[in-house]
């Protein structure tokens, strides 16, 4: 099975992932540099993006190759809408290194209504910034063609708005959304992933469905060839894991359980159990290995009931409870099964369940749980 799982990755490592061009221009470093004496007076124009947009001169020069002001009241008009919208000069600068010609747009027909658009989405006025500075192409395509129908697309997995707002954070940009994403949402549905895990997908890593539909399908047919259902909700993880794998990682963390006795067929259970296990670091699997198995004496079988311990914030959650826990387990008030469910409880369940309900019999254990949570928290 762990040699199926390295010949799918090397298939995939072995595809690109191509997109369209968002950009309507990127302004690239090179060997080029302003020369303040190269003209007695500096254009307009350069003059304008330096000292109103806040541009280096060097981006300035390059920018003026693609819009030339002849006057800047329409210039002033857009800036003073940015700031309206309480951008900084650096992400004004941003949008227009990335943009030039918006400067020249008009900013009530063409602009706002754009910005707008975001902002009854939910979507802050800061990340509004960052939005038109990635994606220079936003500012630029239609309104009613083009963005609305892309983000109508996304609500029509997402929901809400502010889901949309937070998979518009997560996205790589295209006024093409469903000509782009449909085909693999189809992919999805034919292999019966159902409509929850899609806008499940979408939500938490919606660049994916932008992959190349043969890229896509090999990820989607890889998670079931090692033994994710795509009708349970866990597919979706294990399709995030292996989407981002790289063959001389997975081996190495292969590695790391095997040095701790796993068996392959092991680690792969653990691997359906809880998939998201494999996109930590190697690094951090080696140090909960070594807690759980050496530290506290946890079998595999321990491990394999308890898989989202090792996703838990050893600092925040593992180390503190342990240091209750322990003490209980001493004493006999606990059995060591009930350590997995402790590691899942909130924080107020568990202050109740495993501190509060034997302070009579352990009154040290308040104060011991609260020293250690504030010596590695």
């Amino acid at each position: 099975m762990l040699g199926l799982l390295f010949r799918r990755l090397s298939q995939l490592r072995g595809t690109g992932d191509s997109l369209p061009n968002l950009y309507l221009i990127r302004i690239e470093s090179s060997s080029f540099r302003f020369n303040s004496n190269a003209t007695n007076q500096p254009s307009l124009t350069v003059d304008y993006l330096v000292n109103s947009c806040g541009l280096s001169p060097e981006t300035a020069l390059k920018a003026s190759k693609f819009v030339v002001l002849k006057t800047t009241t329409k210039a002033d008009s857009v800036l003073a809408l940015f700031r309206n919208y309480g951008f900084s000069l650096p992400e004004i600068a941003n949008i227009i290194s990335n943009n030039p010609l918006v400067l020249r747009a008009d900013p009530d027909k063409i602009l706002n209504p754009k910005i707008e658009l975001l902002c009854k989405i939910g979507i802050s006025g800061s990340y509004i910034a960052k939005i038109l500075s990635r994606y220079a192409n936003f500012l630029s395509v239609s309104l009613e063609k083009e963005l609305i129908p892309s983000l109508d697309f996304l609500k029509s997995f997402v929901n809400t708005d502010a889901k949309v707002a937070l998979t518009l954070s997560r996205l790589r940009w295209s006024s093409r959304l469903p000509e782009i994403m449909g085909p693999n949402i189809e992919i999805l549905r034919n292999h019966g992933v159902p409509e929850s895990s899609i806008s499940k997908l979408i939500s938490l890593q919606p660049r994916l469905l932008t992959w190349k539909a043969e890229r896509f399908k090999q990820i989607i047919v890889g998670v079931e060839e090692l033994g994710l259902n795509p009708k349970t909700s866990v597919f979706v993880h294990g399709v995030r894991t292996f989407a981002g794998s790289k063959k001389p990682l997975w081996e190495a963390k292969f590695a790391v359980f095997r040095s701790f006795g796993w068996s392959e067929d092991v680690i792969l259970k653990l691997f359906q159990k809880q998939p998201s296990i494999f996109s930590i670091s190697e690094k951090v699997i080696r140090e909960r290995l070594g807690f759980f198995m050496n530290e506290i004496n946890w079998t595999v079988d321990d491990l394999l009931k308890c898989p989202v311990a090792f996703l838990c914030s050893m600092e925040k959650r593992i180390l503190p409870r342990c240091s209750v826990l322990q003490l209980l387990l001493a004493k006999g008030l606990v059995k060591k099964k009930s350590m997995g469910r402790a590691f899942l409880l909130t924080e107020d369940k568990f202050l109740k369940q495993f501190v509060m309900r034997y302070l009579d019999v352990q009154p040290e254990l308040l104060k011991v749980y609260q020293s250690v949570y504030e010596e590695v928290g």
